[in-house]
């Protein structure tokens, strides 16, 4: 499925962009350093954020398997790969395709809701740690998203 910037390029491609079309385009090109720099900063502190985070949880939750605790790691690294490159490239469908549909179906089959809704809170709160707040405010949506779909 295309972005929503790729569908209105390709319905563009016998007419020129119309204004509301190209103040869309602007803002993408103008957003670009900025979430460039945030996907960047992820991708360097993947390791950081996630090992902080499942020591954590395993602080607060000493009674987690070892297997719950290898496929928390797993959807929080996917959670963060995926939640970065959505938000570089502005196209939460690409969230919604390669991440939420199926750890959904992980996450309810597992009953893992509540170890879920704490590894997020901790997860947020690492983020606020590596994060400035104005780069914060570029992938918590995504986040929350992702948040809200498996835990509600």
């Amino acid at each position: 499925m295309a972005s929503a910037l790729e569908q209105m390029l390709i319905e563009a491609e016998a007419r020129y962009l119309k204004p509301d079309e190209l103040r869309q385009l602007k803002s993408y090109v103008l957003g670009w350093p900025k979430r460039k720099h945030v996907y960047q900063v992820l991708r360097e502190r993947e390791s950081q954020i996630v090992s902080r985070t499942l020591n954590t949880l395993k602080q607060e939750m000493p009674s987690l398997s070892g297997q719950v605790l290898e496929l928390c790691q797993r959807h929080l690294l996917l959670l963060l790969r995926h939640s970065a490159m959505a938000m570089l490239l502005q196209d939460e469908e690409l969230l919604k395709e390669r991440l939420i549909e199926w750890v959904e179906e992980e996450v309810q089959l597992y009953g893992l809701q509540s170890v879920y809704e704490i590894a997020y809170r901790i997860f947020q709160q690492e983020l606020r740690e590596h994060l400035a707040p104005g780069e914060l405010e570029f992938i918590r949506p995504l986040i929350t998203q992702v948040q809200v779909a498996l835990l509600f």
